[in-house]
């Protein structure tokens, strides 16, 4: 078992390297995939009305801290 081994590690260490490569590649290829299903997951028309509405309510926040706040006498 031992001189089988010790012949096999040659082979393992010039198969392993090549394995890691395309392991690496498939990857890559993998989130490339997954990264251009996402980005057209979305309409584009969908993105912009939900843009705008964004941009309304920021709108409404910011005038609702604009308004100016009475301020309450105590009796001194």
């Amino acid at each position: 078992m031992t001189a089988l081994i010790l012949q096999v590690t040659p082979f393992v260490e010039m198969v392993a390297p090549q394995l890691q490569a395309v392991y690496m590649r498939f990857l890559h290829a993998f989130d490339a995939f997954a990264e251009a299903g996402m980005r057209n997951a979305v309409p584009e028309w969908q993105l912009r009305r939900a843009q705008r509405e964004l941009d309304r309510h920021r709108r409404l926040m910011r005038a609702k801290n604009k308004l100016s706040v009475k301020t309450v006498r105590t009796g001194r």
